[in-house]
């Protein structure tokens, strides 16, 4: 099956929330439990902090020919937003063109560090590209503990 790269923003806040949804209570078994999953993405409605975080940011969507299967948000200072992929569509190369999307997003903008804060999926995926874990961390989502980790990339690491 194909897909496609487009510029995304706020109004395909539906259409990743559901890549959203999909890849943290589906994707993420054997990292987090299901009631972590659903602490994570707790509601299949658009959660409020959403189109504002698309819109704010620059965010690719992958497409097919009937939904969106992954997307990416990174912020104008280079902090890696948002990047979810839906479990059926990963190691097909979706998350690596919209990594290499962002990253040449980044290359033109001269920048030489990112950021992100990371789920243990992109701490794996990211550490494979040089990024490195500055801290591990806990959040609370809907009462619930969540491990992540603040990690930074440097372009003379990469």
């Amino acid at each position: 099956m194909t897909w496609t790269v487009r510029d995304g923003g706020a109004a395909d806040a539906p259409a990743c929330h559901a890549v959203y949804v999909d890849a943290v209570r589906n994707g993420t078994a054997g990292h987090y439990t299901s009631a972590q999953a659903r602490a994570w993405a707790p509601i299949d409605t658009v959660e409020d902090w959403m189109p504002p975080r698309l819109e704010d940011g620059t965010t690719w969507i992958t497409e097919t020919d009937d939904r969106a299967v992954g997307f990416l948000t990174v912020t104008e200072g280079g902090h890696l937003d948002l990047f979810f992929v839906r479990p059926e569509w990963r190691k097909q190369g979706v998350a690596a063109t919209l990594y290499e999307t962002m990253m040449d997003w980044a290359r033109t903008r001269g920048l030489e560090t990112m950021t992100t804060d990371a789920s243990h999926l992109a701490r794996s995926f990211l550490e494979r590209r040089s990024w490195r874990v500055v801290v591990g961390e806990t959040t609370v989502r809907s009462g619930i503990e969540l491990k992540r980790w603040k990690m930074v990339w440097t372009q003379s690491a990469g």
